[in-house]
This record gives structure tokens, sequence and C-alpha cells, in this order.
């Protein structure tokens, strides 16, 4: 935890928290650093609070990995999206958090490693499907390469200091407008949030991408809008993830008075996860307005809101 002020050596592998477990934080702020309309969705900063100026805090980026027993699989930014032990390319002196989400039910924990092989920094162990560990550091020389704890010939990698990886805010710019000039069905608020509207043409049925590409830790719209006797399908475009709108779920779930509480898992196994390319359906009777959660990333903001109108 100590050593990480700005003006210490570049050299050094600096952690700043070490065996983190992902926490809460604000919702509106993780969705702006984890991939919203104005943020970069390729490499999102986060913010970490108490942290120094604003510079300081937005040199920090996010990637994501999957833990499975054979290899760690590229989840973001979008330079590694879909590669096996990719090489993690960082830039000296930069500050980075990586975040690590078990796909497969196996026992992992991930750790950064030094030349001779040496931990420098390492999460807590996860062997639940869909649990997500954490780590913050900033890169220096030291730091050579990656791996499993418990599997460290198969899920290994390297680290390349250099320029970083290959993004750019011109380059999420085009992404982010070819999504908004294509998604005809979609308008965007002034807060970067997407309402998605269906007519009577389309059978009332609204569809949310769970983790899609290069926004892993969210729902896609995040908001809904659909009338009494509609339909919301959650198309799951990547693996860990479920949808849960059961109070006991999480503290943010919420849902009108009279409705009833639904999830993707049987009641009381939210541990249970969708497979990717899964889909999951609810009709919803009663209106207001639902705020609906992913049980194993809610941590990270995974939250959602479907609003049914009389």
């Amino acid at each position: 935890m100590g050593g990480d002020s700005d003006s210490a050596s570049a050299e050094e592998v600096l952690i700043d928290s070490e065996n983190e477990q992902t926490r809460a934080t604000s919702r509106r702020g993780v969705l702006r650093a984890l991939g919203g309309a104005s943020a970069l969705a390729a490499t999102p900063t986060l913010a970490r609070a108490g942290a120094g100026s604003d510079a300081a805090q937005a040199d920090r980026t996010t990637i994501v990995l999957g833990a499975r027993r054979d290899y760690w699989l590229g989840l973001q930014p979008r330079a590694i999206e879909g590669q096996r032990n990719p090489a993690l390319q960082l830039r000296q002196g930069d500050r980075y958090r990586i975040v690590w989400v078990n796909l497969d039910g196996e026992r992992h924990r991930f750790r950064l490693l030094d030349a001779d092989g040496n931990a420098v920094s390492q999460t807590r162990a996860a062997d639940r499907q869909g649990a997500t560990r954490a780590t913050r550091f900033r890169a220096g020389r030291a730091l050579a390469g990656y791996d499993c704890q418990f599997h460290p010939e198969e899920m290994r990698g390297a680290v390349e200091l250099g320029e970083g990886f290959p993004t750019t805010a011109a380059q999420t710019t085009e992404e982010t407008t070819t999504e908004e000039t294509t998604a005809t069905d979609e308008t965007t608020t002034g807060a970067g949030e997407t309402t998605t509207e269906t007519g009577g043409g389309s059978g009332d049925v609204a569809v949310v991408d769970v983790g899609p590409s290069g926004q892993y830790f969210r729902f896609v719209p995040e908001r809904a809008e659909i009338p009494v006797g509609g339909t919301v399908r959650w198309e799951f475009q990547s693996a860990g993830h479920n949808v849960s709108c059961r109070p006991e779920a999480a503290r943010q779930v919420s849902l009108p008075e009279g409705a009833e509480p639904f999830s993707s898992y049987p009641e009381g196994e939210s541990f249970r996860v969708v497979a990717e390319g899964e889909s999951y359906e609810h009709t919803f009777e009663t209106p207001g307005e639902y705020t609906y959660v992913c049980v194993p990333h809610v941590g990270e903001g995974m939250i959602g809101t479907v609003v049914v109108t009389e």
C-alpha cells in the first residue's frame, strides 16, 4: 500500500492495493470509467478516490482478463480481446488496474512477475465461476510477465514495456460515433445513457446485450423502456454474467411495489451464471422502474434499469 507517491522511481513496481477484491463504487463513475459513450471505451480509466491530481487519476487503465484452466482470455481493451495469454503492453510509469473474472469455476490467482519469476503483486484466489478479483499497480522495469499461481505453465503471458496499448481517443471517438449512428432505434441522453424503445410492430421486445465487445462490465443499453406486457431479452455476449432483480442479491436492486422479483438463475442460487451465447427473457406486467444487476459484477457497476410504462 505504501510507496505510491508520484515522485517514486518508475523503475520499480509500485502497488496501490494488493489482494484487492473488487469493491462497489459509484454507479455513474464506474459506467463512465468502463465504457460510457463519452469515455474511452477501448481502454477505460478508473478514478481512485483520494488520489492526487486529475491527470494522475487519468493515467490508470483497466485491463480485463478471463481465467480459464488452459489460458487467460483477453476481454478488454479491444487490443487484446479474444486473445489467449495476451501480451500486456504497458507504458513505464503509468498506473494500471487489472481485473480478472473466473470463467470456469477452477481455482485461480493472478500474479504479476519479475524477470526471476517472483510475484511482485497478486490478487486473492477465486474458485467460483463469475468471481472477480483485481490489483492496482504502476508499471516499472521490474515487470516481466504474469501467470496463475495454480496453473503457471498454461496460464502465462508476457508484460511488454513500450508505448502501451495502441488505442487513442480518436479511434474511440470513431467507434462510438459508428455505434450511435447505426443504432437507429436508440437515443442517447446527455449523460451518455441509452434508452431503447420498441413499438408494437416489434412485439414490444427490448434487447439488452450483456457484456458486449469492449464493455465487459456493462449492460448495453443501460436503460430500456417498454410498455406493460412487454419483454426484455438479455443476450449474453460474454461469459461469467447473470441478471438479477432480487432484492436479496444486492442493495442496488429495486422494483415497484407488487412486482415479482426475477432472475436468470433459480431463487437462492445467485452464483449461477449464463453461458456466452445464451439469452434470458422476462415479461413485465407491473408498471414502474426496475433496477437490476449482474450479481458477480455489481461491484464493477454492472447495473441496469428497465422502465415499464402504462
